[in-house]
C-alpha cells in the first residue's frame, strides 16, 4: 500500500476551531445549522463573530464555499470591532481552512499569528483548540516531536478546563501521532479511549470519526476484517447525521480494507467515491494519494492501460504543485506499470525519478534540520555577544568604583566585593553559554559530516545502478543488432537471440530490484542479505535448469549494517556466485554465514576445476570485488586450488 500515507493520512485528523459542539446526538448537521443561523440574528459584537464562525465551521462537513463565506463574514465583524482577540479567533479558523486545502505551512502561520493573543486570554478550551491545530500542522510538516509536544499541551489545557469532549479529541489526535510513527497498538489504545468517551457523551459526529480512526489502526495491523467493519460503522454514522463530505474518509478506509482482503473490484468502487468527495472538498493532496492507490488497484486487476492513464495524469498534477511525496509514490507506481507492459526503458526512467524524489525528500528533511540547528546556534552567538558587552560594562564600572573606593575607605570595600561576585557570576554564566554554543557547533558539524557521508553513499549506489544496468542494456542492444543482421539466418537463430534477450532482460530487472532494495533502506540486516542470496540461488536454479545447486547455510542474527556496506557485501556474494556458475564447472555452490561477537563471516565456495592463482591474470570481476570490499571496509580473500575449487572469504565488523 502507498507510502504516501506516512505524510497524508487518509483518515480524519481532528481539527479544533472553538466551534459549537452540541451533545444532542439526534440532530443532523442541517438541523444544527438552522439552530446556529437562528442564533446569529440574536447576537451582537464579539458574540456575533463567534456565532458566524460556528456556522462556517459547521458547513465544513457539507459545503466548502459556504464555510469560507461565513468565516469571511466573521472576520469582517471582528475587523469592525477592531478587537485583536476576535481577529485571532478567526485567524485560527483560517489556519484550519488552509490545513484542509493541504497548505500546512500557511496554516501554521495563521496559528502562530493568533498564538500570543490567545495565550493571554487564559481560556483553556480555546488554547487547547489552538495547540491541537498547531500539532496537526507540525505533523504535516514532518516535525513529529513538536507535534506531540503541542498535542500534550492541548490535553493539559482541556483537562484544566474539564472539557470532556476535547479531552477525548486529544486522545484521538494522540492516536494519530502514534499511527504516524507506526505504533498501531498504541494508536488503537488511544482511539478506543476516545471512542468510549464520545459514546458516553453522545456526540454522533465524533463517534463516526473515532470508528474510522479505529479502522485505520486495524489496517496498520493488517487485520482487514476488523478494519472493514469499523469503517462501515463510520460510514453509517456520517450518513445518519448528514456529514456527506466526511464520508470520503470512511470510503478510503473501506477501499484499503477491501484491497487488503483481495477484493479489488470493491476497492475500485470505494476509491472512486472517496476521490469524488475529496475533489468536491478540495483536498488536493488527499486526491493525489487516492488516485495513486486506484492506479495500483487497476494494475492488480490487469487494467494496465487505465492504470497508466491515471498515474500519468496524477503524476503531472503532483509535479505541477511540486508535491515530492506524491512524485515519489507515483513514479514508483509508473515504474511497476511499465515493467508490466513491458516497457523496460520507461520503467527504468520512472525508477530513476522515484530514486531522485526519495533522495530529495530525505535531503530536504535533513536540510531543514540543519537550518534549525543553524538558527539555534546563531541565537546562542547573539546572546553571548550581549553577555560579553554587559561584562565589559560591568568591568568598566568596577574600575571606576575601585578608584572611588581608594577615597571612600573601607566602607566601599563591601561594594567592590559584591561587584566582583557579580562579575564572577557573569563569567560563569558566559562560560556555560560558550560551552552550549560549542556543543551546538559540534552537533552541526557532526550532522554535516553525516550528511556528506550519506550523500556519498547514495552517489555510489547510483553509480552502481548505472554501471550494472547500463552494461546489461548495452548487451541487449548488441543482441538486438545481431538479430537484425542475421534475420535471414532462419527461425532457429532468431529464437536463440530472443531467448538471450529475455535472459538479459530478467537479469536487468533483477539488478534494478536489488539496487532499489538497497536504496530504500538506511540499514540492511544480515537476514535481508541471506534472503536476497536465497533469491539469487533460485534464479540460478531456474536459469541452469537445476543443473547447479546453490545452497545457503548458517542462520545470521538480526544485526544490521549500513546500506552502503550491506549493498556492497551482497554484490560481492552475487559476483562470486556468478563467477562460480560461469567458470568453475561445479554442480554445487555453498554460501555459508557465520557469526562471532562483533564480526560476520561469509564464505562462497565451489568444488569445481579451480585455477592457478600464480598464472591467471586478475580479471575485471575480481578487481571490482576487491575495490568494493576495500571501499566498504570488508575483509576480502580469494583462494583456489586446481581440481578442488575456489573459495571467497568475506569478513565485516558489526
Amino acid at each position: 500500500m502507498s507510502s504516501i500515507k506516512k505524510l497524508i493520512t487518509s483518515l480524519t485528523v481532528l481539527v479544533l476551531s472553538g466551534m459549537f459542539h452540541t451533545t444532542l446526538s439526534a440532530q443532523t448537521v442541517e438541523e444544527e445549522l438552522k439552530m446556529l443561523k437562528d442564533a446569529v440574528a440574536k447576537k451582537e459584537g464579539g458574540e456575533k463573530v463567534l456565532a458566524l464562525k460556528d456556522v462556517g465551521m459547521k458547513f465544513r462537513s457539507i459545503n466548502v464555499d459556504s464555510t469560507r463565506y461565513y468565516v469571511d463574514l466573521a472576520f469582517k465583524e471582528a475587523d469592525a470591532l477592531d478587537d485583536d482577540y476576535y481577529r485571532a479567533r478567526i485567524w485560527m479558523v483560517y489556519g484550519i481552512l488552509s490545513w484542509d486545502a493541504g497548505r500546512p505551512k500557511e496554516a501554521l502561520e495563521y496559528h502562530m499569528k493568533a498564538k500570543p493573543i490567545l495565550e493571554n486570554s487564559k481560556e483553556h478550551y480555546v488554547l487547547g483548540s489552538l495547540y491541537t491545530n498547531m500539532s496537526n500542522a507540525y505533523e504535516a510538516l514532518t516535525e513529529f516531536d513538536t507535534a506531540v509536544d503541542y498535542q500534550f499541551k492541548a490535553l493539559e489545557s482541556f483537562i484544566e478546563g474539564k472539557d470532556s469532549i476535547w479531552i477525548a479529541g486529544s486522545y484521538l489526535n494522540l492516536g494519530n501521532r502514534y499511527k504516524l510513527i507506526q505504533e498501531p497498538n498504541l494508536s488503537l489504545e488511544y482511539y478506543l479511549k476516545a471512542l468510549d468517551m464520545y459514546q458516553k457523551i453522545g456526540n454522533d459526529y465524533f463517534v463516526a470519526m473515532s470508528y474510522n480512526n479505529v479502522a485505520g489502526s486495524y489496517l496498520d495491523k493488517k487485520q482487514y476484517d476488523q478494519a472493514y467493519e469499523y469503517a462501515r460503522k463510520s460510514l453509517e454514522g456520517y450518513k445518519t447525521i448528514g456529514a456527506r463530505l466526511d464520508q470520503a474518509y470512511s470510503f478510503t478506509s473501506l477501499a484499503l480494507a477491501s484491497w487488503g482482503l483481495g477484493n479489488f473490484d470493491a476497492a475500485e468502487l470505494y476509491y472512486g467515491q472517496a476521490i469524488s468527495l475529496q475533489e468536491e472538498r478540495g483536498e488536493r493532496l488527499a486526491q493525489i494519494s487516492l488516485k495513486n492507490d486506484l492506479a495500483n488497484i487497476y494494475l492488480k486487476q490487469g487494467k494496465v492501460n487505465r492504470a497508466e492513464e491515471l498515474a500519468l495524469a496524477t503524476y503531472a498534477e503532483a509535479e505541477q504543485i511540486e508535491f515530492l511525496p506524491g512524485i515519489d509514490v507515483l513514479s514508483k507506481t509508473l515504474s511497476l506499470i511499465y515493467e508490466e507492459k513491458p516497457d523496460f526503458k520507461k520503467a527504468y526512467e520512472y525508477h530513476q525519478k522515484h530514486k531522485a524524489a526519495r533522495d530529495s525528500l530525505y535531503f530536504s528533511e535533513k536540510a531543514r534540520e540543519m537550518l534549525n540547528l543553524k538558527e539555534k546556534y546563531e541565537t546562542e552567538q547573539k546572546e553571548n555577544e550581549i553577555l560579553r558587552q554587559q561584562n565589559e560594562l560591568v568591568e568598566s564600572e568596577l574600575s571606576i568604583k575601585k578608584r572611588n573606593n581608594m577615597l571612600m575607605g573601607s566602607g566601599g570595600l563591601l561594594a567592590i566585593l559584591l561587584i566582583v561576585g557579580f562579575v564572577v557570576f557573569r563569567e560563569q554564566k558566559i562560560k556555560a553559554r560558550n560551552m552550549a554554543r560549542e556543543t551546538a557547533l559540534e552537533k552541526v558539524m557532526a550532522e554535516a559530516k553525516a550528511q556528506e557521508n550519506l550523500k556519498e553513499q547514495r552517489i555510489r549506489i547510483a553509480r552502481d545502478l548505472h554501471d550494472n544496468i547500463g552494461s546489461q542494456l548495452t548487451y541487449l542492444t548488441s543482441i538486438t543488432d545481431s538479430a537484425k543482421r542475421g534475420i535471414d539466418k532462419g527461425e532457429v537463430f532468431l529464437m536463440e537471440k530472443l531467448t538471450q534477450m529475455k535472459q538479459f532482460s530478467l537479469v536487468t530487472i533483477s539488478e534494478l530490484r536489488d539496487t532499489i532494495w538497497a536504496m530504500n533502506k538506511d540499514e540492511i540486516g544480515l537476514e535481508d542479505i541471506k534472503e536476497r542470496t536465497q533469491q539469487l540461488a533460485a534464479t540460478v536454479h531456474e536459469a541452469m535448469d537445476d543443473k547447479i545447486l546453490v545452497r545457503t547455510e548458517g542462520n545470521p542474527s538480526d544485526k544490521v549494517l549500513n546500506a552502503f556496506v550491506g549493498m556492497n557485501l551482497f554484490r560481492i556474494i552475487q559476483e562470486s556466485v556468478n563467477n562460480a556458475v560461469k567458470h568453475s564447472g561445479s554442480t554445487e555452490i555453498v554460501v555459508t554465514f557465520t557469526e562471532q561477537e562483533n564480526q560476520v563471516g561469509i564464505v562462497i565456495e565451489d568444488f569445481g576445476q579451480g585455477f592457478d592463482t600464480t598464472k591467471e591474470s586478475i580479471g575485471n570481476g575480481l578487481q571490482i570485488m576487491r575495490n568494493r570490499a576495500e571501499k566498504a571496509g570488508i575483509d576480502f580473500k580469494q583462494t583456489s586450488v586446481l581440481g578442488k575449487g575456489t573459495k571467497v572469504e568475506l569478513k565485516v565488523n558489526v
